[in-house]
């Protein structure tokens, strides 16, 4: 795999290809060998991006450390063919890249890459998008998990989630047959039982929390601003009110309330 090639399949977008092409023509990727490498080993994911950008230096456009998780990316596509992961979820999985630089697009009017603390996960191979949901391989202190994640154009029905669970069940089984009875948690605001007093009760977030036991009601953020709102600002006031999930949303929050990160497993 060819760092042009897997540009043009993923669909980056032009301006921002071009570029890419631009810094990586000139640069040499054997002195940030050692960084992309320790992508792929969990525990080293956070130490290694530390480090790569402290040998990349002033990096305004954020075009090197794009660059460098492409090519890790490529990289990792060895990963997939050793395992017989298919092309299908390789590239489901990387076309992150062209998805978070339109979502930052749409909130600043800027094409611009901001998720390099992300990807790490897709360059290191632990995160695989399977139909419509995404999962990481997590390991922490209680063992390894398998988290989801739920992409900005997933398609959130009922059916489509079934289905991409039950095609998580098989992948995990086929490829990494240690999983195949790991436990399945998800952490986001979409947990927030608070939500269930906004929606109505054929709300497909509705149909999705039914399906974890929220063990942990998490912590109090303003991330979910940006999924809900399509917005960086956390000016409540001007908030936009075109559903109306948006609009109880806004009132609970300009009346004070809060919107929580919940932690929930999925249930057996």
């Amino acid at each position: 795999m060819e760092l042009r090639a897997f540009c043009n399949e993923i669909k980056l977008q032009p301006q921002i290809k071009s570029c890419v092409f631009s810094f990586s023509d000139r640069f040499d990727f054997t002195t940030v060998e050692k960084q992309l490498k320790a992508f792929q080993d969990y525990k080293k994911m956070s130490e290694a991006l530390t480090e790569l950008q402290a040998i990349l230096g002033e990096d305004t456009d954020h075009i090197k450390i794009l660059s460098c998780m492409l090519k890790a990316s490529v990289n990792v596509y060895d990963l997939y063919q050793a395992k017989g992961i298919s092309d299908e979820i390789y590239f489901a999985t990387m076309k992150c890249y062209p998805r978070f630089i339109d979502e930052t697009s749409k909130m600043t009017g800027k094409l611009y890459f901001d998720r390099y603390w992300w990807t790490t996960r897709q360059a290191g191979g632990h995160l695989f998008r399977i139909g419509d949901l995404e999962y990481e391989i997590k390991h922490i202190e209680e063992g390894t998990l398998i988290g989801i994640h739920i992409p900005s154009d997933a398609d959130f029905s009922p059916s489509a989630i079934d289905g991409s669970l039950a095609r998580a069940k098989c992948f995990f089984t086929e490829y990494y047959p240690e999983l195949s009875s790991a436990e399945y948690r998800c952490h986001t605001w979409l947990l927030d039982r608070q939500l269930s007093e906004m929606l109505n009760e054929n709300s497909n977030i509705l149909s999705f929390q039914k399906r974890f036991e929220v063990f942990d009601e998490g912590e109090i953020s303003s991330e979910f601003i940006e999924w809900l709102f399509n917005t960086k600002s956390v000016d409540y006031l001007h908030l936009p009110e075109t559903t109306s999930l948006q609009r109880n949303v806004k009132k609970h929050l300009l009346l004070g309330g809060v919107i929580r990160n919940a932690y929930g497993r999925l249930k057996i």
